[in-house]
């Protein structure tokens, strides 16, 4: 209990917010977690690395992970892995020119003239 206040405190939830730590606090006893000190703490990580410190993101987030029946930190991150986009690289095409066709026996020489 004593980590997710001071966290809450450390990191702008609002430290004079008593109303709000202790909704989050009532997920210690009321989820179905296996850890739920450190899920909550992992939610309230993620929070702050989405810059959004608010007690209703931390509750969406621990809803969404009961929803999906995730009960373990281990469990988060494989979920989450897979969740990331997986960048496929395009092959690159040559594009037809919008100016004139040059012909094919046509060399370019950037010294020509020059003598």
């Amino acid at each position: 209990m004593k980590e997710i206040v001071e966290f809450w405190d450390s990191n702008g939830f609002g430290f004079t917010n008593v109303n709000a730590k202790q909704q989050l606090l009532s997920w210690l006893d009321d989820s179905s977690f296996l850890q739920p000190k450190t899920m909550i703490l992992k939610a309230m990580n993620i929070a702050c690395a989405n810059n959004k410190r608010r007690l209703n993101y931390i509750v969406g987030i621990l809803k969404n992970w009961e929803n999906e029946s995730l009960r373990t930190i281990g469990e988060i991150d494989t979920y989450y892995e897979k969740q990331k986009p997986v960048l496929k690289s395009k092959p690159f095409t040559v594009s037809p020119s919008a100016g004139r066709a040059i012909p094919s026996e046509f060399t370019l020489d950037l010294t020509a003239g020059e003598e």
